[in-house]
Formats: C-alpha cells, sequence, structure tokens
C-alpha cells in the first residue's frame, strides 16, 4: 500500500503532514508512522485503565493525542483528546472512560493494519 492510498481508509491528513512537519519527505513520514507498530503507550493506557490508575492512563492518553495530531491521525488523535478530556471532567466513571477507550482501540487497531501494510 502507499502513502497516498491511505486517506481511503482511514481519517488521517496526508498532505498537512507531509508539509507542515516532515518537510515534504513520504520516507520521513512512513517511517514514523511504522514507529506506531511498536508503541507501547496503548497497552500501557488499557493497564492504566483497567488498574483505575487515572493519573498514568490520562499521560498516556494525552501522549497518544499528541503523537496522533503530529502525524495527521484525525480520527485517533479526536478519540485519544476526548479520553482526556473525560479524565479531565469532575464526573468521569471507570465505565466512561472505557467506552471512550474501546472507541479508540477500535479505530487504533485499524490504523496500525493499515500502516503496517505501507511500502
Amino acid at each position: 500500500m502507499k502513502l497516498n492510498d491511505l486517506p481511503s481508509f482511514l481519517e488521517i491528513d496526508v498532505q498537512e503532514s507531509l508539509e507542515e512537519r516532515f518537510m515534504e519527505s513520504e520516507a520521513l513520514y512512513v517511517r514514523f508512522l511504522k514507529k506506531l507498530l511498536s508503541d507501547t503507550n496503548v497497552a500501557e493506557l488499557k493497564q492504566a485503565v483497567t488498574a483505575t490508575d487515572w493519573e498514568t492512563a490520562l499521560r498516556k492518553a494525552h501522549n497518544l493525542k499528541g503523537v496522533c495530531a503530529n502525524l495527521g491521525l484525525t480520527k485517533l488523535s479526536r478519540d485519544f483528546a476526548a479520553i482526556v478530556a473525560e479524565l479531565r471532567s469532575d464526573t468521569y466513571t471507570a465505565q466512561s472512560v472505557k467506552t471512550l477507550l474501546n472507541v479508540a482501540l477500535a479505530e487504533w487497531e485499524k490504523t496500525i493494519a493499515y500502516i503496517g501494510e505501507l511500502e
């Protein structure tokens, strides 16, 4: 799969990312996208939510929100931003965070699958 094919499958802003963050280098951009394949933040976020370690969960969700935003993964960035906003609210519950996490995890798995197919 080519980089320019990704927007057909994912909500990703390839052009802005290339222009604003990766100096028009597709090779550099793909290299950074592929780093997500070995990223541990999602596993650590899941573990923190399971353990009700909300401070760690907030930190991991915030990290993922930023990484995804910088990579132009707009849907994933919004999904992780929703978790951050929920954890910063006074009214979050374990169930509300788990619900948002499940949405983010579904998008994450899809994203990782397509990134894994990049040439």
